[in-house]
């Protein structure tokens, strides 16, 4: 799969799959897909939570927009992502947000300060763009 990067061994993120990628993930033992695209997004797959939940992962739509994205709503993500089955694949359209996600998660548990970490962000202009 050319869209996935794999993080860490727990966290992978990529832009939006494909359905046969849904299949791939399952035979390199993901075990959660979280989805950070909004259903009114232009290119949502609405049947993507039916089909990985037919293959077997645990399917989780999170909408996440980078206007208006502030550290609060970073935080509740990440601790919704803490609790779910990995290893996880963490999508959005293009894999920017679910970069910002994961790397601040990342960035958190290796003990950095949240607000550090959102800063961090913000100064590599990742929260700047729109996606």
């Amino acid at each position: 799969m050319d869209t996935v990067r794999k993080i860490t061994h727990e966290l992978a993120i990529a832009g939006q799959p494909t359905l046969n990628e849904l299949k791939q993930l399952v035979q390199e033992g993901y075990q959660t897909v979280v989805n950070l695209r909004s259903p009114s997004e232009l290119g949502f797959l609405s049947d993507e939570q039916p089909e990985a939940e037919c293959l077997g992962l645990c399917y989780v739509n999170i909408p996440v927009r980078l206007d208006g994205l502030n550290l609060e709503h970073v935080l509740q993500v990440i601790q919704q992502l803490i609790e779910l089955p990995k290893p996880m694949l963490v999508h959005c359209n293009s894999g920017i947000r679910s970069s910002i996600v994961v790397l601040i998660q990342i960035a958190i548990k290796q003990g950095m300060k949240a607000e550090d970490a959102f800063q961090k962000a913000a100064a590599l202009g990742l929260l700047n763009n729109r996606f």
